[in-house]
């Protein structure tokens, strides 16, 4: 079983080659999903904007979620209404002439510099930050519930650029942890995606733990 060193290792590593300073990490939601969440949180502020990737006024939310005990900022993107420009129809994945636009497509989009919530990776790794001799601290294991973290934590984070880290991490636990039952968790997860078009991916099953009622 790796260490919290040997993850803390690794995951600097990862950063160091998938980091750069221009852009950020984007991952889309499936529309029933995103409709059901949009109907079932009337209380999330939408805000007006215009995004320069889409090159088009859109809509914004913030949402939070918790990594290691502390609170990252997630955003939600959505259309406001039909661009046939073929930037916003790439960033919202449309078809030529906005074909299959909804106004329920969402993009979840996560943090463009570290320097957006100052959280220091190695502490946070090491769970450093927790109270010695508390619950979170013992129960701090390298386990599915750490793993799930890393995961959150690298792209959330904003700690790499690219969708290769997660998948060069995910396989170096399949490398390192020899426990089964973790292993067969890491496998079916890598899975999920590719064996069930309509489900959510994994980064963004992850953000909606957050939001118990959102099927996923």
């Amino acid at each position: 079983m790796p260490s919290k060193q040997d993850v803390s290792d690794k995951f600097s590593k990862l950063h160091n080659k998938y980091y750069v300073n221009r852009g950020y990490m984007i991952s889309t939601v499936n529309d029933n999903v995103a409709k059901k969440f949009v109907e079932d949180h009337p209380e999330i502020t939408w805000i007006f904007g215009y995004n320069k990737y889409a090159e088009a006024n859109i809509q914004t939310a913030k949402i939070n979620v918790k990594i290691f005990g502390k609170m990252f900022t997630v955003l939600l993107e959505r259309p406001m209404y039909p661009v046939e420009r073929s930037e916003f129809e790439c960033y919202f994945g449309f078809g030529g002439h906005c074909e299959g636009f909804t106004p329920y497509r969402m993009i979840m989009r996560f943090a463009t510099t570290i320097e957006e919530h100052g959280f220091d990776f190695q502490t946070l790794l090491h769970c450093d930050h927790l109270e010695e001799n508390s619950k979170e601290k013992i129960e701090a294991d390298v386990n599915i519930s750490y793993i799930q973290d890393v995961f959150k934590l690298l792209v959330i984070g904003g700690y790499v650029k690219y969708w290769k880290a997660w998948d060069e991490l995910s396989q170096w636990f399949l490398e390192n942890i020899e426990d089964e039952s973790i292993r067969t968790w890491l496998q079916s997860e890598s899975l999920r995606e590719k064996s069930e078009k309509n489900c959510l991916s994994t980064i963004n099953k992850y953000v909606f733990q957050m939001f118990p009622a959102t099927q996923v």
